[in-house]
């Protein structure tokens, strides 16, 4: 209950990089930003991220590489392309064992439109100006434009980690 009530999307996948939880906060997959369903629990990231295109591939192998290998603690993105009134952000983050070994990743996906309007209503401010494509203080090199599984190069894709091998692989 108190998962399922989160104002946001929340998924897991452990150290072998399986797909094992997601709160299913939604009933209709196609109301969340990362659609996911039950029968997806348990399968490998690449049979959850099986039908997409290699270019989007590349981007989920990305974010499990250089979280695996520790190159960085998140990765935040904004997925591009979403409907007026909706930021689509996603929060990947490494989670590790009491002893510091790699145990997985923790994703929170939300839209973050509503917060940002809140706490500019909320604290009188206001954005102005700037470059829309340009990352305000991104983190490493993630980029702020593609998702994990979005088309688009995120800089330094390829890392010794993939999402279809396991530790045990």
């Amino acid at each position: 209950m108190f998962l399922k009530a989160m104002p946001f999307e929340l998924t897991f996948a452990d150290d072998n990089n399986q797909f094992l939880y997601f709160n299913n906060a939604h009933q209709d997959p196609d109301t969340m930003f990362g659609k996911r369903v039950r029968a997806q629990s348990g399968n490998r990231l690449g049979t959850v991220h099986g039908t997409l295109p290699d270019s989007r591939m590349k981007n989920v192998e990305w974010v499990v590489g250089v979280l695996r290998n520790g190159d960085q603690e998140y990765v935040r993105t904004i997925v591009p392309g979403t409907p007026e009134g909706v930021i689509n952000t996603h929060n990947y983050q490494a989670m590790y064992y009491p002893d510091g070994s790699y145990a997985g990743i923790n994703e929170i996906i939300f839209n973050f439109q509503p917060w940002l309007d809140w706490y500019l209503n909320t604290t009188g401010q206001r954005l102005v100006g700037g470059n829309a494509a340009a990352p305000a203080g991104g983190h490493g090199s993630a980029d702020a434009t593609s998702g994990a599984s979005d088309a688009g190069e995120a800089g330094g894709h390829g890392g010794g980690a993939d999402a279809t091998s396991g530790a045990s692989n």
